[in-house]
């Protein structure tokens, strides 16, 4: 006998009775759970065996499942013997399917699935904030493969429960096995079994929309009367299972049942230093109450009978709480942060009060989110590089100016609009939600931009009224998600008009402004170096505003300014393959002289970086010192979309951004590429003998010192000054070969260009972060060429060196730092 068989439940639904008029039919069923339950038992052997890494699963928890559903069903609950049996089938089902669902090969089988290869995707991103390498894929740590397979099981088990009960495996001794003996009871309940088991991944509501209206009768010889209800089966597993879960997770006592309340007793009072383990049994039962409130109102509202247990007593107050779970030496006070006005919260963080008050912020994040959505279909059905378009479209209609930005990505399913895109800080692309709908995805190498869950919110930046319009491309559906009146009030979700379908998959965002000022100030030049809001701007168009937003965007971008005329602003990946004087146009300010010269006398010297793959990964060239009095002719971009400039190159740069506001970003380019790229840079400006607004190109003490910080080979360009004339490093090296110590000096050559023993580095020369570099690594950039000069080792050099900081005069009066370089008397030993 089962321990599940000493309950009233299985009693009064599959026990044995006096005087029973269907006791061969209730026998039958009996019987067959119970060969079900012994079969589950070999399958978790197996199990065991086939997954040595992971802890024992399957079959071990159905009698602790039974028992909990015998108290929250209560004593009276109508539960006639099909339903006992399909109840007692799809705790099975649900309880092997982690462990059968890679079964007979093993791990090593299941390390072969989409599944496996898109949780291990997915746990390195979560864990390492970046995409995971090749190596990391083919070899990962066995960490991250123990945990990738925790996650894919759990995967799969949805995925496979739904033919689990209609499965047939190989059993010892070669015979036929399957889960439900009987073949002509697998056929009649095998699929609602699965469908059961898989109805836990849902949330609440599509539980009662998938299964409010399936019943089954059950097969002769039972009764006619005996039909499964299967929403009343559902409701059972996820109610019992919720509670197992937070019961063990937090190792919480068996409940005993006060009314329709469950109530908990540990033994032991918390002491003060247990004050953590007791909030997270608060949590627990917090998240018990909660199910079983759920479970109650999708009964009540299906007119179904309900369970005895409704909640969990007291689990909505900490002090009552403590009169029952004790603690010992303290008072637990509830005195968590709390939000009472959620929508106002959001509408300020999601807003202005996180990317200032910029009005093309919102135009950023819808393209974001679209270049994502397209990302991802490409990814899904191995499509070309360049496929796709983003269309932008503008007008006015009766209810004033709207902008529209439209794609041709993945599109949105109903659950997705009504849940992941209104989840606030949460990204629908790190969900196991993402995984499930669309498996591949993950280990496809397809990385979003849109990480945190936040940007959809800026559109309220730009007014109360919007409309989402969205089809899956896997679909022939369209949904409008209509906002009426901001967060403020509830949206509105209905099908598509037979005007507004959707001809293909993607999504249409709609917005209408509130303030006609935010399109003014959008078309407001913004080039100046602090990237600020200025009234005194010129205007831009429409199309130049696009084309800063977005300037390295893989994803064809259009605008539509009337209906049926739309002209492409940037082909995807265009900026790779752009003549260069357009590229720096649509970085920079076109409307203002000086840098229109800039431009085309910077454009020449714009040169692809690459990485160590030959991938092209920014086009710039350098522009220090001088020329940096313009800015705006520089961006580094996350996405393909503008995150910040740069006063150290001219040209764009790919990078990553980690920040939720998407302003500031990391450029790709390791050192090594900047090095390489840095070198070309400076046999192109040895050569370039053309002047620029009085820039005196006979000097370029800048540029050289800006090819040294990036790790490049400055050549024949000047880094420093030695009695009042320009030194190259191959100079220097020749100045030290001769000398047993040298003293370089930052700051201005002027007061101490007769000292011919000194040479001067003047870094501020090279920019701001430029010189930032050279002052903290201007020993080992300097000591390549001394350690050269006296045939040591770099280290040795370095490790000699005296690096301070003094009054080098009384007449300069200027606080200099110093690098006395020493030739070591004794090498090292290495």
């Amino acid at each position: 006998m089962f321990d599940c068989e000493r309950t009233e439940l299985w009693k009064r639904t599959l026990g044995e009775r006096e005087a029973d008029a269907a006791q061969d039919a209730r026998a039958w069923l009996r019987e067959q759970l119970r060969r079900a339950r012994e079969r589950a038992g070999r399958f978790a052997e197996q199990i065991r065996k086939a997954y040595p890494s992971l802890k024992s699963t399957g079959g071990n928890r159905f009698d602790a499942l039974w028992e909990r559903m015998d108290l929250i069903l209560g004593p009276q609950y109508p539960l006639n013997p099909a339903e006992a049996f399909v109840l007692g089938g799809a705790l099975i089902v649900y309880d092997l399917g982690h462990g059968l669902a890679g079964m007979p090969e093993g791990e090593a089988g299941l390390r072969g699935t989409q599944e496996w290869k898109d949780a291990l995707a997915a746990r390195i991103r979560r864990e390492t904030d970046r995409a995971p390498t090749p190596t990391e894929m083919e070899s990962p740590s066995e960490e991250y493969a123990r945990m990738a397979t925790e996650d894919a099981l759990q995967m799969l088990a949805l995925k496979q429960s739904r033919l689990l009960a209609l499965r047939t495996w190989k059993g010892t001794d070669g015979e036929d096995v399957s889960l439900v003996e009987e073949a002509g009871l697998r056929k009649h309940f095998g699929e609602l079994l699965g469908e059961l088991a898989y109805s836990h991944g849902w949330d609440i509501a599509e539980v009662g929309r998938m299964l409010s209206g399936r019943k089954i009768e059950a097969p002769a010889p039972a009764p006619a009367e005996w039909t499964v209800d299967a929403l009343k089966v559902a409701a059972a597993l996820r109610a019992a299972d919720t509670v197992l879960v937070e019961e063990r997770r937090r190792r919480l006592g068996r409940p005993t049942l006060v009314h329709d309340r469950l109530l908990y007793k540990p033994g032991e009072p918390f002491s003060r230093a247990e004050a953590e383990v007791f909030w997270s049994c608060f949590e627990a039962l917090r998240a018990i109450d909660r199910e079983l409130h759920d479970v109650d109102a999708l009964l009540t509202t299906s007119g179904r009978p309900r369970f005895l247990a409704r909640g969990v007593l007291d689990a909505d107050d900490a002090t009552r709480l403590a009169t029952h779970v004790k603690t010992q030496g303290w008072m637990p006070v509830d005195a968590r942060v709390h939000v009472s006005d959620v929508p106002s919260l959001i509408a300020q963080i999601g807003g202005a009060q996180l990317y200032r008050k910029d009005p093309s912020v919102p135009l950023r994040e819808l393209i974001q989110n679209a270049a994502d959505a397209v990302r991802a279909r490409r990814a899904l059905v191995g499509l070309r590089d360049n496929w796709g378009t983003i269309t932008v479209r503008t007008g006015r209609d009766s209810d004033g100016r709207w902008i529209e930005v439209a794609d041709t990505g993945v599109g949105m399913t109903q659950r997705v609009l009504t849940r992941h895109l209104l989840d606030f800080g949460t990204s629908y692309w790190m969900t196991e939600d993402m995984r499930r709908d669309y498996p591949g995805l993950s280990a496809s190498g397809f990385v979003p931009a849109g990480r945190f869950g936040i940007g959809f919110f800026s559109v309220f930046m730009w007014g109360e009224r919007l409309r989402v319009t969205s089809r899956p491309f896997q679909e022939s559906v369209t949904h409008v998600l209509e906002f009426d009146n901001g967060l403020g009030a509830h949206p509105i979700l209905r099908p598509g008009e037979p005007d507004e379908q959707l001809a293909d998959g993607g999504t249409r965002v709609r917005v209408w402004l509130s303030r006609e000022r935010d399109w003014e100030q959008m078309l407001l030049d913004r080039s100046d170096q602090w990237d600020h809001w200025s009234d005194a701007e010129e205007r831009i168009s429409f199309t130049e505003l696009l084309g800063r937003i977005a300037p390295t965007l893989d994803v064809t971008l259009r605008l539509e300014e009337r209906p049926g005329q739309a002209s492409t602003v940037i082909e995807a990946n265009d900026w790779r393959t752009l003549d260069a004087t357009r590229l720096l146009r649509r970085i920079g300010n076109t409307t203002r002289g000086v840098n229109t010269s800039l431009m085309s006398f910077l454009a020449p010297m714009v040169r692809p970086v690459l990485d160590a793959n030959g991938q092209c990964i920014g086009r710039i060239c350098i522009a220090s010192g001088a020329m940096q009095r313009w800015a705006g002719l520089s961006v580094i971009s996350a996405g393909g979309l503008r995150a910040r400039y740069s006063r150290e190159f001219t040209g764009a740069l790919l990078g990553t951004t980690d920040v939720a506001t998407r302003d500031d970003a990391e450029p790709l380019a390791l050192r090594e590429d900047l090095a390489r790229w840095a070198t070309e840079q400076a046999r192109l400006w040895e050569k370039y003998q053309l002047n620029f607004e009085g820039y005196e190109l006979g000097k370029r003490h800048d540029i050289g010192l800006a090819v040294l910080s990036w790790g490049g080979e400055p050549g024949e360009l000047p880094v420093g000054y030695r009695g009042g004339n320009p030194v190259t490093l191959a100079q220097l090296q020749e100045f030290v070969a001769e000398r047993d110590e040298v003293t370089l000096v930052d700051g201005s050559e002027r007061s101490v260009r007769k000292l011919q023993e000194l040479v001067v580095i003047p870094c501020h020369e090279a920019g701001h972060t430029a010189a930032g570099r050279l002052l903290v690594h201007l020993p080992a950039l300097i000591g390549v060429y001394i350690a050269k000069a006296w045939g040591l080792p770099l280290e040795d050099i370095v490790a000699n060196v005296q690096v301070s900081e003094k009054e080098w005069n009384v007449v300069d009066g200027r606080k200099r730092r110093t690098w006395v370089f020493q030739r070591p008397t004794t090498p090292r030993i290495h």
